[in-house]
Formats: structure tokens, C-alpha cells, sequence
């Protein structure tokens, strides 16, 4: 994960967001704390000025209205057209139609980088499905299952699937060449996986060879990668997700060239942020152990994460 830290603070990349309202502030500051350099530009009226000038796009359509997938619409087509990687967000994309006209609209119009969501928001837009439980995961899947899952939305949309849980999956297709090259273990088997860990979290790489995705047939090389770790305070948290989209564009937008690792980079960060966090907090809460104090929650917890992320991308811990 350092090289992609490094390209991160060396490059600065400025990042178009048009976000959740209700997580935008979360958003902007985690961008900086990684090293990047937010804006969340979202009047119709100046995307195509603001989006030309920006590294990397991230759409979120947590609070949807006509307005603003306007200016999604127009801010992804400038994207499209500059060669800007765009990161989707998926939040609650089964709760209605309209949010799910508007993606699969998108999804048909431009190419996008990368698409993110938990397990019931990429199978309802696999399945033009609902989802019952609002922004909340209410689907199960083992891991198979999952990245499974995430290997048929890469193929259907030519992108990076990003799945989070309390494991998240990233799959993306690519030829044979490909995968050697970009792979350091050089893994071509669902049965050969390395695992590199550390206090906070475990990243697993790996390769599926011709995993048959279509009707016809045809067979397809994947790279998928699972990655665990985080805490359970991370859902207690609104937006840890919207954070997770933005430090995604912030690390694709710092290195085109191998977008797969800069997802799984970013991914890995937020993870064993999730982790440093509690355990700061931990160590910080049995000092204020006293009536006369208010122990750490949910609202000290957010901060945490945010200062794990500045500290991780500052260097201050070594992780992978």
C-alpha cells in the first residue's frame, strides 16, 4: 500500500465530489487527510468548468434529486470525455426506481472506473432488484458468493467491482497478460491465495482463471482481491461508506495505471483505519474513566477515523 501513499501525497489529486449531503463535510475531510484536494462543486450550471480541471470524479447517490443526477450526468460526461476516472457509488440504489433509472441510465451512457456498494445494492443493480433494507445490507452470501458477484458486475460493466462488508471484494476483468503483469504473485489459480497481515487488517490477493461468467459460454480472467479487518463501530458511523468512495477516487485518481491496486490500496487504508481508530479510542476511553466525563462513542469514533487516515498516508504507521 505505500507506493500508493506515496503517488497519493506526491500527486495531490483534485477530486470532483457530488456526494451525500449528508456526509459531504466527512467526505472533504477524509480526501484531505489522505492528501488530496476536494471540491463539491454541484450546480448543472459549472460542472463541465469544474470536472475538466479535476483528477478523479466521485458520484454518490445517497440524497438523490433531479438536480443533482443532472449534474451527475453532465459532470461524467466531461469525465468520459477527459479520460477522468469516475468512481459510482451505489447507496441504496434499490430503495426506488428513480435512483435506479438514474444508474442504470448512467451505467448505459458512460464508462465508469469503478462502482461500489454493499452486497444488496450491486445484486439489486445485477438484478434490477429491490432493496428492502434501505442503505443497509439485508442479502447474504458466502464468499464464493460474493466474489462471484462482483466478477459478473465487472464483466457486464467493464469496470472494478468494489462489494464492502465486514469483508470487502474488489474483482476486475483482464486478459491472461494482464494479470501477470500487474500481479506481483503472479497467482492464476482460485486455490493459490498469499495473505499479508497486520494488527488491523488482512488483504488477500489473488487471481480467478477462466471463470465462465456468460451464456455462451466464453470464459474470462478476473483479478479479485478480499480484504478484512475494520471494526463493528464503523456501522455505527453514518457515511463511513461515502468516506470509503471518496478515499477510492482519491487513490485511483493518483495512479491510472493500475487502478486495481489503488482500489485495493484504498480499501486496506480504511480498513486498518476502522481498526487503529477503536483502539485509540479504546486506550483514550480507560483515561476518562470518571462520572465527570463522557466516555468516547460513536461521534469521537468518526474523528478517530479520519486522523487514522491522515496518520496511515502521513507514515506515522506501516501497514501493507
Amino acid at each position: 500500500m505505500n507506493n500508493f501513499i506515496e503517488k497519493l501525497k506526491s500527486r495531490s489529486p483534485l477530486i470532483h465530489n457530488i456526494t451525500n449531503m449528508v456526509t459531504i463535510n466527512d467526505v472533504a475531510n477524509i480526501e484531505l487527510a489522505c492528501g488530496a484536494r476536494p471540491i463539491m462543486a454541484m450546480a448543472p450550471q459549472e460542472m463541465d468548468e469544474v470536472t475538466c480541471i479535476c483528477d478523479g470524479l466521485n458520484l454518490n447517490i445517497g440524497t438523490p434529486y433531479e438536480e443533482r443526477f443532472e449534474a451527475m450526468r453532465i459532470a461524467a460526461r466531461m469525465a468520459a470525455k477527459k479520460n477522468i476516472p469516475i468512481v459510482l457509488d451505489l447507496v441504496g440504489v434499490g430503495v426506488s426506481r428513480f435512483r435506479m433509472d438514474f444508474v442504470m441510465s448512467l451505467l448505459d451512457e458512460v464508462h465508469v472506473d469503478v462502482i461500489k456498494g454493499n452486497l444488496s445494492e450491486v445484486k439489486a443493480v445485477m438484478e434490477h432488484g429491490r432493496c428492502d433494507g434501505g442503505v443497509e445490507v439485508t442479502d447474504t452470501a458466502d464468499e464464493s458468493d460474493a466474489k462471484a458477484l462482483a466478477c459478473r458486475a465487472a464483466l457486464r460493466y467493464g469496470c472494478i467491482c468494489v462489494i464492502t462488508g465486514e469483508t470487502d471484494y474488489v474483482a476486475e476483468l483482464c486478459d491472461e497478460a494482464d494479470c501477470y503483469d500487474n500481479n506481483e504473485r503472479s497467482l492464476m489459480s482460485t486455490d493459490a491465495m498469499s495473505t499479508d497481515a497486520t494488527d488491523t487488517g488482512v488483504m488477500d490477493n489473488c487471481v480467478v482463471n477462466a471463470v465462465t461468467s456468460d451464456a455462451d459460454g466464453y470464459t474470462h480472467n478476473y483479478r479479485v482481491g478480499s480484504i478484512t479487518g475494520g471494526h463493528s463501530m464503523m456501522k455505527r458511523v453514518t457515511g463511513t461508506g461515502c468516506m470509503l468512495s471518496g478515499l477510492i477516487c482519491a487513490f485511483v485518481a493518483a495512479d491510472c495505471d493500475d487502478k486495481y491496486g489503488a482500489v485495493t490500496a484504498a480499501l486496506s487504508c480504511m480498513k486498518s483505519a476502522g481498526g487503529l481508530a477503536a483502539s485509540d479510542m479504546a486506550e483514550h476511553g480507560r483515561e476518562t474513566n470518571s462520572c465527570y466525563f463522557i466516555k468516547p462513542g460513536n461521534a469521537t469514533y468518526r474523528d478517530r477515523l479520519i486522523d487514522a487516515v491522515y496518520h496511515i498516508c502521513d507514515g506515522d504507521y506501516e501497514l501493507m
